[in-house]
This record gives C-alpha cells, structure tokens and sequence, in this order.
C-alpha cells in the first residue's frame, strides 16, 4: 500500500522499469497555462509549469518582456491607453 502521502488521485503513476523490478514514481500533473485576469484568456508567451519547475528557467523564459505582462496583449494595451489619457499635462 502507498505511503499517505501518495494516496491522492491527483499524482500520475510512472512505472519505471528497474534491474530487479518495477518501481512506481508519483508525479503531479501539468499545470494550466496562466490566464488575464481581467478576460480570461490564456496568455501567450507564458510558460506552462508548475512552481516548482518554475525555478529552473530565467526570469525572461518565465513572462514576456511587455509592460503588464500579467494581461494579456489586448488588455494591456487598453490599458496603456488609458493612463495615457488620464495624464494631466
């Protein structure tokens, strides 16, 4: 019987073929592509991966290089417009 820890329908069972015998390793599942939070549309130009895996690439793999990079492009550019007409000159 698996440890408790591993007793969740959410980890995916890899049979990993050893020398001697057949080992199961425990992995969790991919992770959704982020959304805008404002539309709701997936965002382009972001990577698909959990925290954890986030650690091993660099900072502009992560998200892309635009102001508001958490919107999507449609959304940050209204929104780029929008403080440009509310400045006061």
């Amino acid at each position: 019987m698996p440890s408790p820890k591993h007793r969740s329908s959410k980890l995916r069972k890899l049979f990993v073929k050893t020398a001697s015998r057949v080992n199961i390793h425990y992995k969790r599942g991919r992770a959704g592509l982020p959304k805008c939070p404002e539309c709701g549309k997936k965002l382009k130009g972001a990577v698909k991966a959990r925290a954890t895996e986030l650690k091993a690439f660099s900072k502009t793999e992560k998200t892309p290089s635009r102001k508001f990079a958490n919107l999507c492009s449609q959304c940050s550019r209204k929104k780029l417009i929008d403080r440009a007409r509310s400045m006061k000159w």
